[in-house]
C-alpha cells in the first residue's frame, strides 16, 4: 500500500457539492431573467423598469443572507471539523434567529418609512400608485426570503446540498408559476410579481419545515444564551467579504454604465450589458465551485487539516480555470451567439462583438482572484479579504478604466475588465510570497495555508477499504511510531486502533461506491492524535453501549483512548481519538 493521502475522499465530496450547487445558482438565475421577461410580458415594458427601480431593496436582501449565510454556515463548518457540536449547533440558532430578527426590523421598517422609501427609488411620480404596492410586497416578502436563504447557505455544511438546491428551485419555480396566478388570472398587476416570490419563498420555507420533522435534514436547533450572540461579530466578519462584494457589484455597475453612455451613447450601455450576461453564465458555474468549497475548506481547517484544504484547493482552482478556459474560448470564436440571445443588431454588432472578445480576458484570472476572497475568511484573513473584495468590487475598475478610456476610448473600459484580475492576481501573488517568506515558511507560498508543525510527526495516508491493505496499514502504523519513539504500548494501541477502526469503517460502509479510508495520525510531545474520514452512512463508534464486561476490540480501544470523538459532518464520517503519553508514563 502507499503510505500517502490520495485525496479521493475529499474530491469526491467537492464533486458531489458542485452539482447540486451551480444548479441552485442556476436556479436563481434563470429565474431573475425569466421572471423579468414573464413580468414584462404580462404587463408591459414599464413594469420591467419599476422592478430594476427596486433593485436596491432586493440587493439589501442578498447582503444581510450572504453576510449571516456565508459568515455562519463557515463557521459552523469550522466548529464542526473541531468536533465542538455544541458550538457549530449555537452558531446555527444564533444565525437564524438573527437573521429572523433582521427580516421582521426591514418588515417593519418597511411598513414605516413606505413613503420615503419609495419616493428614493421611483423618482417619476406618475408610477408611484404601481409602485408602492410591489414595494410593500418585497417588504412583506422578507421575513421568508432571509431566514430560507440563510438556511440554503447552511445545507452544505450538514452535508445536504441536493436538498439545499431542491429548495431554492422549488421557491424559483413557484415564483414563475405564481406570476401567471397573481398577474394573468387575479389582475393584481405588479403587486402580484411581489406576492408571487412570496408564495415561493413560502413553500420553500414549508420543504425546509417537513425536511426537520421527517428528519432528512434535522436542523441543529439550541437553545442559545445572551452571550453567545457576541459570535454574530465573527460571523459577520467571515461573511462580509462576499456581502460586500454584492454592494461593490451594484456600485460598479452604476458607474460602468455611466460611463460607457457617456463614451459610446446606447451602444456602450448595450455592450456592457452582454459581457455582464457573459459573467452571469461563467458565474454559474464558478459560484457553484465557492459554494462548494467553501464549507470543505472551512471544516477542514477546523481540523487543522492543512494538507486536506491544500489538496481542496488545488481541485477547486483547476476546475475553475477548466471553466474559465473554456468559456474564453467559447466568446473568443463564438461571440455572436451571446448577441443573438439579447437581439443585439446592426451597428452595434460590431462594437459588441470587440468589446466581448476584449472583456472574456478576464475570465482567465478574475476567478482566483474570487477564490482567494473566499478562502482567506475560512483561515483567519478576513482583513486582505475584504480588501481584495473591495478591489474586484468597485475601487479597482473605477480609477483603471477611466485612465484606459482616455487613451482608448469606449475599448478602453473593456481593456480595464481584462485587464484589473490580472493586475491583481499578481499583486496577491506578491503578498503572499512576501507573507510566506517572513514567517519562515510557517505559511505556502500561494495560498497562505498554514503547514504542519515539523516538530510534530504525520503519519498521513489512504487505504483502501480491504484486508489486506487493513492489515498493511497496522504494520506501517507500528513502524511509523518505532521511528518516532513513541513508548511501545502507545506504539501497540495505535496499530490496534488503526486496524479495528478500518474493519469497523469497511463494516459500516458496504453502501458506498468509493472503499477508501484516510488516516492522519499526529505524535505530539503529550498525547497522539488519529483522525479517522470515511464516505458513507453515519456510524458513531463513540454512541455504542459499553458494557461493564466489555472486552471487545473496540471496547478495550474505549477504555484505552483518553477521549473518542465523533463527527457526522458534510457527508462524512469524521472519528478523532486521542491518547494522552503522560497519562501512561505516569503508571
Amino acid at each position: 500500500m502507499n503510505n500517502k493521502r490520495n485525496g479521493s475522499i475529499l474530491k469526491v465530496r467537492f464533486f458531489t457539492f458542485l452539482l447540486p450547487t451551480v444548479m441552485s445558482i442556476m436556479a436563481m438565475s434563470l429565474n431573475e431573467f425569466v421572471d423579468s421577461l414573464i413580468v414584462s410580458n404580462l404587463i408591459n415594458s414599464d413594469a420591467m423598469s419599476l422592478i430594476t427601480m427596486a433593485s436596491p431593496l432586493v440587493t439589501a436582501y442578498g447582503v444581510v443572507y450572504t453576510l449571516l449565510g456565508i459568515g455562519g454556515s463557515s463557521l459552523f463548518a469550522i466548529y464542526s471539523g473541531r468536533h465542538d457540536i455544541k458550538k457549530a449547533d449555537s452558531i446555527f440558532s444564533v444565525t437564524l434567529i438573527t437573521a429572523s430578527i433582521v427580516s421582521l426590523i426591514i418588515l417593519l421598517g418597511g411598513i414605516v418609512f413606505i413613503n420615503p422609501l419609495t419616493n428614493s427609488m421611483c423618482k417619476a411620480s406618475e408610477y408611484l400608485p404601481e409602485f408602492i404596492p410591489y414595494i410593500k410586497g418585497l417588504i412583506v416578502s422578507a421575513v421568508v426570503i432571509i431566514p430560507v436563504q440563510v438556511i440554503i447557505y447552511f445545507m452544505p455544511a450538514f452535508g445536504c446540498p441536493g436538498k439545499g438546491t431542491l429548495i431554492n428551485i422549488t421557491a424559483n419555480v413557484i415564483n414563475l408559476l405564481m406570476d401567471y396566478v397573481y398577474i394573468g388570472i387575479c389582475g393584481m398587476g405588479l403587486e402580484g410579481a411581489a406576492y408571487a416570490t412570496l408564495t415561493g419563498y413560502a413553500a420553500g420555507f414549508i420543504i425546509v419545515l417537513f425536511f426537520h420533522f421527517t428528519k432528512k435534514v434535522l436542523l441543529p436547533l439550541s437553545k442559545v444564551a445572551p452571550k453567545e450572540f457576541k459570535i454574530l461579530l465573527e460571523t459577520c466578519s467571515t461573511g462580509l467579504p462576499s456581502a460586500m462584494n454584492q454592494i461593490g457589484y451594484c456600485i460598479k455597475i452604476a458607474f460602468v454604465n455611466s460611463l460607457a453612455f457617456g463614451l459610446a451613447g446606447m451602444s456602450g450601455v448595450t455592450t456592457f450589458s452582454v459581457c455582464m450576461q457573459a459573467v452571469s453564465m461563467v458565474s454559474i458555474l464558478i459560484g457553484g465551485v465557492i459554494d462548494a468549497m467553501i464549507p470543505m475548506s472551512a471544516s477542514l481547517y477546523g481540523q487543522r487539516d492543512f494538507a486536506g484544504i491544500r489538496i481542496l484547493m488545488k481541485t477547486a482552482m483547476i476546475v475553475q480555470f477548466t471553466a474559465n478556459l473554456i468559456a474564453l474560448v467559447l466568446f473568443e470564436v463564438f461571440p455572436q451567439f451571446v448577441l443573438n440571445m439579447y437581439n443585439v443588431e446592426g451597428d452595434m454588432v460590431m462594437p459588441a462583438i470587440t468589446g466581448l472578445r476584449i472583456f472574456s480576458i478576464s475570465f482567465i484570472t478574475r476567478g482566483f482572484i474570487l477564490m482567494y476572497m473566499c478562502l482567506f475568511p475560512v483561515i483567519g484573513r478576513k482583513g486582505y479579504a475584504f480588501m481584495i473584495s473591495l478591489a474586484d468590487g468597485f475601487l479597482g475598475i473605477i480609477p483603471l478604466s477611466l485612465l484606459l478610456t482616455k487613451f482608448h476610448g469606449i475599448n478602453g473600459l473593456w481593456e480595464a475588465f481584462a485587464l484589473l484580475p490580472a493586475l491583481m492576481l499578481a499583486v496577491i501573488l506578491i503578498i503572499n510570497i512576501t507573507i510566506s517568506t517572513r514567517s519562515e515558511g510557517k505559511y505556502s507560498r500561494f495560498m497562505l495555508i498554514e503547514k504542519e508543525d515539523t516538530n510534530v510527526p504525520v503519519f498521513d495516508c489512504t487505504i483502501m477499504m480491504s484486508r489486506e491493505d487493513i492489515c498493511a496499514l497496522s504494520g506501517n502504523i507500528e513502524s511509523f511510531c518505532e521511528e518516532h519513539d513513541l513508548e511501545p504500548r502507545l506504539t501497540n494501541f495505535t496499530a490496534l486502533v488503526s486496524e479495528e477502526m478500518s474493519v469497523y469503517t469497511l463494516e459500516n460502509s458496504q453502501d458506498t461506491k468509493v472503499q477508501s479510508i484516510d488516516i492522519i495520525l499526529k505524535i505530539f510531545s503529550d498525547y497522539v492524535l488519529m483522525d479517522f474520514r470515511s464516505i458513507g452512512k453515519a456510524y458513531d463508534l463513540s454512541s455504542i453501549p459499553e458494557g461493564k464486561n466489555d472486552f471487545s476490540s473496540m471496547g478495550v480501544l474505549r477504555k484505552a483512548a483518553s477521549s473518542v470523538e465523533y463527527n457526522y459532518t458534510l457527508g462524512m464520517n469524521q472519528t478523532r481519538i486521542k491518547f494522552d503519553r503522560k497519562a501512561k508514563r505516569s503508571k
